[in-house]
């Protein structure tokens, strides 16, 4: 049930109302933006909500038992929020973002608010220099999704991220990241190859690695995916483009990621939250990624001429 502070409620009994609906994004570094549905801005609880042409609000629909009645289900369409950039949604800062929508009467806003909904911000794209959400999803839709897991034989977590979750991994990552400067770029496409200094030290031992950029046109908190390091020579290949291209100078982090094998999860002593079953017998090993090999055991173990099984860690 909502609550409805007294005096919004019974100006929504008087039969003639003046209301209007409040869009607040909030992203994940506390930054907070707002629209409204009013062809006028409004300041609420000294946050600014600008009137926008492309803030329709109207496709949101649904019942008591959280079924969306469109299609559309919770959308934002083509909406240019002041404050928010294309380089922003470009960069990922609006990655993770939440919102909430509220009622107010914008002619005696000291009625106080109804919240009608709220939730986070699906896909975020710009079109022809617009920022474009095309889903707002609520907190009641995200309830009715279904969340379990299938076996794999490799691990299903999130490598760096609390162990309290069903993709929670338990290391610690935050001290593997390595610290460099972009020195060349090479241009190289689809790939983005570039030479930084300073990882000399990163383990060769390393599959996979994970880049975060700290400084220059690609600040955000988006981890992207290194095809290849070669330490010798310091260079870099990523595999996931970036939306600016990488300029000499360009500060970024690099560590090494996760290949999600047990022996992995083992070196990093956090065997106890593998979350896998690399135990699993696995009749076609070979068409198996992590699997050993056909007739074995997944994980890779292999058996003795004694008939005893040992595991290949």
């Amino acid at each position: 049930m909502r609550q409805i502070p007294p005096a919004l409620q019974a100006h929504l009994d008087s039969g003639v109302t003046t209301l209007c609906r409040l869009l607040k994004i909030t992203l994940t570094d506390g930054r907070q933006f707002g629209a409204t549905t009013l062809d006028r801005d409004i300041e609420f609880e000294g946050l600014m909500y600008y009137a926008q042409n492309g803030f329709d609000s109207s496709i949101i629909a649904s019942d008591t038992s959280f079924d969306v009645d469109n299609a559309e289900g919770y959308s934002l369409y083509s909406t240019d929020v002041p404050g928010i950039t294309v380089e922003m949604a470009e960069r990922g800062e609006l990655d993770g973002a939440e919102w909430a929508m509220v009622l107010v009467n914008y002619r005696d806003l000291s009625m106080g608010a109804l919240l009608l909904d709220g939730g986070d911000i699906g896909e975020v794209r710009t079109v022809k220099n617009t920022v474009f959400i095309p889903e707002l999803l609520s907190y009641a839709m995200r309830l009715r999704q279904s969340i379990g897991h299938v076996d794999s034989i490799t691990c299903r977590a999130i490598f760096g991220t609390d162990a309290d979750s069903q993709t929670g991994c338990g290391v610690n990552a935050e001290p593997l990241w390595q610290s460099a400067t972009v020195t060349a770029v090479d241009g190289d496409e689809p790939k983005v190859t570039y030479m930084a200094d300073n990882i000399a030290s990163l383990p060769t031992a390393a599959k996979r690695w994970r880049v975060r950029w700290k400084s220059g046109n690609n600040v955000s908190s988006r981890l992207y995916q290194v095809e290849a390091v070669d330490t010798a020579s310091g260079q870099i290949t990523q595999i996931e483009p970036l939306p600016f291209a990488v300029q000499p100078g360009d500060a970024l982090e690099i560590r090494e990621d996760c290949d999600k094998q047990f022996s992995t999860c083992k070196y990093h002593g956090n065997w106890l939250d593998f979350k896998g079953e690399n135990l699993i017998p696995i009749g076609q090993a070979s068409d198996t990624p992590g699997a050993g090999v056909p007739g074995s055991t997944g994980g890779g173990s292999s058996f003795n001429s004694n008939g005893t099984s040992q595991q290949q860690r």
